[in-house]
């Protein structure tokens, strides 16, 4: 074949460039085959591949730095949670829910009791659920039923596992109370005096169905709706229909007010 033929114009051929065959020679100094490039790292979950409305928008508001790095650490291995704002005290949480949406504050007990009791009735009344993490003191449960009073429907020892944490965000995100079971009878003891109006002699209970027996009975225990609804074999919905009508029928409005009313006839029948 011709240049003519190659390129459409006459001329002379130019110069042929001979390629060896076989294997690819390395340079100087190399030997084998040259270095691949190594992978790039990817992030556990990148949080622009999902919708925000997709994720629990949690912020923190804690003043120990280590234990606040901890909580995140926790909380965004879970790839349905986002930390999307820290706090160091309950004002600056306050100002952080104007500009961010936030579905769950997870705040040291400390920083949510006496003077600042005002803003956290404040930023519960905004529809934003407050998980308590307790430390132990003395005066603890009296704190504790301050902070409930406040609006607060989540609470946790601050020794709680990892797990119990999560579970307790999870449950608050789906608008539902996450009391640990361990401050029951502790909340019975210090509130059936003043927090549940008089009662008949009659038991309390007898104004209840079986099953809304059952599933009171299983409230004043500490366990969580779900909870219920695997020990009785009912759908959730279900249980939170039983449940709604026993808070009904007894004249309460929490299920901390349902658990202490349920101890309390138990207590009187022995």
């Amino acid at each position: 074949m011709s240049s003519e033929d190659l390129s459409g114009t006459v001329g002379p051929p130019g110069p042929r460039t001979h390629r060896p065959h076989g294997p690819t020679v390395s340079a100087p100094g190399h030997s084998g085959p040259p270095p691949r490039p190594r992978p790039v790292s990817r992030p556990v979950r990148p949080l622009l591949a999902r919708p925000p409305s997709s994720l629990v928008r949690v912020l923190l508001c804690e003043d120990q730095e280590v234990f606040r790095l901890g909580l995140r650490v926790v909380l965004e291995a879970e790839p349905d949670m986002a930390v999307v704002a820290e706090t160091e005290n309950l004002p600056g949480a306050l100002a952080a829910i104007v500009d961010v949406p936030v579905q769950v504050v997870v705040a040291r007990q400390s920083l949510v009791e006496g003077p600042t009791l005002p803003m956290l009735r404040d930023l519960c009344s905004r529809g934003t659920a407050v998980l308590v993490l307790a430390e132990p003191r003395e005066d603890a449960c009296a704190e504790l039923v301050e902070v409930l009073r406040a609006g607060v429907r989540g609470y946790l020892p601050r020794r709680s596992c990892a797990a119990r944490l999560i579970e307790a965000v999870r449950a608050l995100a789906r608008h539902e109370p996450a009391i640990d079971s361990s401050a029951t009878s502790q909340l019975v003891r210090y509130l059936a005096d003043s927090s549940v109006p008089s009662q008949p002699s009659q038991r309390v209970l007898d104004r209840l169905t079986d099953r809304q027996r059952e599933v009171a009975e299983l409230v004043a225990q500490g366990l969580s709706n779900e909870e219920i609804a695997r020990r009785l074999f009912l759908s959730l919905a279900t249980v939170k229909s039983h449940l709604t009508a026993s808070m009904r029928r007894l004249g309460v409005r929490s299920r901390t007010q349902l658990a202490i009313l349920v101890n309390r006839d138990r207590s009187a029948t022995v």
